[in-house]
């Protein structure tokens, strides 16, 4: 799935906790997807394993060019897109990924920025990876919204797909 996307896009709270890559392995792949990071006040550590070997956009919501030119210096792009709340305005952000030919972008993000693309419509699909375990009461939900007063205000998903991979089932579903 990563290496079928144009762009791959995570939160700062996804960075700072699991230092990831975002990379494509163990998949032959004759390109690696452009790698987003949704991070507002621009606090990715210049040492995070996300930024090493470019092709690295840090979307931010301030102009702090202090912090820019050392994101620029770590290898970096910066792209300054801030809402009125003082966040990264993200139809913003996916308007600029689309005026650069990214027509596919996959959102591997923790609960708050799930939450916000989901509230802000911005969602056209769902892949999700149910592993066979449970986690207890630190574990936060796949999504940050609001909580429902009745059941009509539930959001609704038509199933695509549902298959098991390996241990885990793995479920393809759209906005109804």
């Amino acid at each position: 799935w990563r290496a079928r996307a144009c762009a791959i896009l995570t939160g700062i709270g996804t960075v700072k906790d699991d230092d990831p890559r975002l990379t494509v392995r163990e998949v032959e792949t004759p390109r690696q997807p452009l790698r987003v990071v949704v991070d507002s006040r621009l606090e990715t550590p210049l040492g995070a394993r996300i930024l090493k070997g470019g092709n690295v956009l840090v979307a931010g919501a301030v102009t702090d060019r202090g912090r820019i030119a050392a994101l620029e210096g770590a290898g970096a792009e910066v792209f300054i897109q801030p809402n009125a709340a003082g966040k990264v305005d993200l139809a913003g952000v996916l308007a600029e990924l689309a005026s650069r030919g990214v027509n596919e972008v996959h959102a591997e993000a923790g609960f708050k920025l799930n939450g916000s693309l989901l509230r802000e419509g911005l969602v056209d699909e769902f892949l999700l990876y149910l592993a066979p375990c449970l986690i207890g009461s630190e574990a936060r939900g796949l999504f940050n919204l609001t909580a429902l007063t009745s059941l009509d205000d539930r959001r609704r998903l038509r199933l695509r797909d549902v298959r098991q991979v390996g241990a885990d089932i793995r479920v393809l579903a759209r906005p109804a």
